[in-house]
């Protein structure tokens, strides 16, 4: 709950009254005090870093921790990231999603990125409590402290039939493959795609009253981590065609980005990752004086070469 209450207090100093009311997308920066800081961060402002760290920091870790199972690993993961955060705070669009959810997106796609240099059992990674995780009910101040689009998120989640909730929690939570869903659900292949499927099928019904069509529920797998192989390239290279798909998995993911808020608390960020964060900026700003003092030597020897070229030409 502690990281929660840093964030709702980070708001406070920032002049928010709280997070955006629903997982769609944010019309202004103005509106998400993360966003905010994400525009500074674009600019070069260490502080607004160390400050976004400090009030993300330990539920991101969280969220790496469910998918790699180990803390050293974790937070490499999360080191890894905000050195991303930090080089590419320009990517970030807030017409397209919540900043939150683009730090989600940012974590979890390096997570699994480490999960598949692992192998599982050399993890000694426990599987995740996915029953608790959604009908576990908090204390009354860890409730109030959820925004209430996270609630309704995990309320369309808890709802759902247990087969079906639980293939979804350990696909997003867990990165699971749907092949690693189904060994460890003990079902059949297909079995396990129709139960995530649905799953999520059931949870679009639930927030939107409507029901999906198929750009929705293919974006909606693909957000879940669903997807893999040749059909996620397929979807990848559509979406980069079609700006409807895009739209649908931004929405996906920034709902499913709130689910976050109801992993275990794991305390502040560490600060000794921030300190290791701090020594890859030293090291950037090292780097980029050399890399271009290497382009302007290079430049300067290209035309030598060509001056002696015309003077030899002449």
């Amino acid at each position: 709950m502690g990281e929660l209450l840093n964030l709702r207090r980070g708001m406070a100093q920032l002049g928010m009254a709280g997070p955006p009311a629903a997982p769609a997308a944010v019309d202004s920066a103005s509106f998400d005090p993360l966003a905010r800081l994400l525009a500074d961060v674009a600019m070069g402002n260490e502080r607004s870093f160390a400050r976004l760290y400090e009030l993300t920091g330990g539920r991101l870790l969280a969220i790496a921790r469910s998918i790699v199972g180990r803390t050293d690993v974790a937070e490499d993961v999360l080191q890894d990231s905000f050195l991303r955060v930090w080089r590419w705070a320009h990517r970030f669009d807030p017409a397209k999603g919540s900043a939150y959810g683009w730090l989600v997106r940012v974590v979890r796609n390096r997570a699994l990125t480490a999960k598949a240099t692992l192998q599982r059992r050399e993890l000694g990674q426990q599987p995740l409590d996915a029953e608790t995780l959604v009908l576990g009910e908090p204390d009354p101040a860890d409730r109030a402290m959820r925004s209430e689009a996270a609630r309704r998120v995990n309320s369309c989640l808890a709802n759902l039939p247990a087969n079906h909730r639980r293939s979804v929690s350990l696909v997003y939570f867990e990165g699971l493959t749907h092949s690693e869903l189904a060994d460890r659900l003990g079902v059949q292949l297909g079995t396990a795609k129709s139960w995530v499927r649905r799953g999520l099928a059931q949870m679009n019904r639930c927030l939107t009253g409507t029901e999906p069509d198929g750009r929705e529920l293919v974006a909606a797998e693909y957000a879940a981590g669903g997807l893999g192989g040749v059909v996620r390239r397929g979807f990848e290279r559509r979406r980069e065609r079609d700006a409807r798909y895009c739209r649908a998995v931004d929405v996906w993911e920034d709902r499913l980005a709130l689910l976050t808020e109801f992993l275990p608390d794991t305390g502040p960020a560490p600060s000794h990752v921030w300190t290791r964060i701090e020594q890859g900026l030293a090291r950037d700003r090292v780097a980029v004086p050399r890399l271009l003092l290497w382009k302007l030597a290079t430049a300067v020897l290209a035309l030598a070469v060509v001056a002696l070229l015309v003077k030899l030409a002449v």
